[in-house]
């Protein structure tokens, strides 16, 4: 006897809507990512974190500006040590990335589409963190101050830069890849499940 269960997958409009629900604890989890680095940069090199605020986003008191979250450290001493303490989340961010690109180029991403909804979802968060500081240009933004402590001012620049935009345009590319992916269904909206069959005469 043959026999089979059918799965239908998910529609387009309900990845969509529940994309949008992970949208608010991707976020938190987005800005513990980040402000975690730094803190755990600055423990790694030796460094004390005085104050660590994730929520909710406000005006940092110490610089008057608005912010999603900031990490105040003392104790990091050398140029070296400071560059990777502000470029930390950077450094999460690529590997987080990294992995993503890595599943998606070599199909290893998951057949379930909830699960790729998941993993794209969280590769947008990491890949918005990456890409928001490619043209600030503020003296408070963690990039800016680790091209300073390279001695790097305004046509300095240009190298790094150009490099970090082809970075966000390789992770970008595998991010909205991964969407086209997820909205893409097979011709058969349904799989099936083959059990045994037992034959007798």
């Amino acid at each position: 006897m043959l026999c089979g269960i059918a799965r239908a997958e998910p529609s387009n409009e309900r990845l969509v809507l529940t994309g949008l629900a992970m949208a608010p604890p991707t976020y938190l989890l987005g800005v513990t990512f980040h402000e975690g680095s730094h803190a755990l940069a600055a423990k790694l090199l030796g460094g004390k974190v005085t104050s660590m605020h994730l929520f909710p986003p406000g005006i940092d008191p110490k610089v008057n500006k608005f912010r999603f979250g900031w990490v105040y450290v003392t104790g990091l001493r050398g140029r070296g040590n400071r560059i990777f303490f502000y470029l930390a989340p950077k450094i999460t961010d690529a590997i987080f990335l990294s992995g993503y690109a890595a599943l998606y180029f070599t199909d290893s991403l998951p057949n379930n589409k909830y699960a790729q909804l998941a993993l794209v979802v969280g590769a947008t968060g990491f890949w918005v963190d990456f890409a928001k500081d490619v043209f600030l240009t503020s003296k408070h933004n963690d990039v800016v101050k680790a091209y300073y402590l390279w001695c790097m001012r305004g046509w300095k620049q240009i190298a790094p830069r150009l490099l970090y935009v082809g970075l966000n345009l390789g992770f970008g590319y595998a991010v909205a890849r991964g969407y086209q992916k997820l909205f893409t269904h097979t011709d058969a909206e349904t799989t099936m499940t083959m059990p045994l069959i037992n034959t007798s005469f």
